[in-house]
């Protein structure tokens, strides 16, 4: 198991941008918001992720930032940086997209050896 420790946070930029080591934006992915059988349910139940990750985008963004973040937890090593790191990713709402992503991203992490801890701030309230 890795030493450091990441927290990743789903959040919608309505309310606001959290404070974070490195701060992702889901906008530009396709919103579930605008499907009528969708816009009740968030990105914790599987329909919903089921269709955000239909679209070859959504995989190919979640690669990208899987790399992302791999290279910046590599540098943290490096470089001796904090071993406790937030991630932000933001949607519009923080109800679907970003919380979709963050569990995909949390799983990968976790699948590599590091400890994950999530928060979906917009789902707590």
């Amino acid at each position: 198991m890795n030493e450091l420790k990441l927290k990743l946070m789903s959040f919608g930029f309505l309310y606001g941008v959290p404070q974070a080591d490195m701060v992702l934006d889901m906008r530009g992915l396709q919103n579930p918001f605008y499907v009528p059988e969708l816009k009740e349910k968030t990105g914790l139940d599987q329909v919903v992720q089921d269709y955000i990750f239909s679209f070859p985008e959504s995989k190919e963004y979640l690669q990208t930032v899987l790399h992302l973040l791999q290279l910046r937890l590599h540098q943290a090593v490096k470089y001796g940086r904090p071993l406790d790191m937030t991630f932000a990713i933001g949607c519009t709402g923080g109800r679907h997209r970003s919380v979709a992503m963050t569990v995909k991203i949390a799983e990968r992490l976790r699948e590599i050896g590091y400890h994950v801890t999530v928060q979906h701030r917009e789902l707590e309230q």
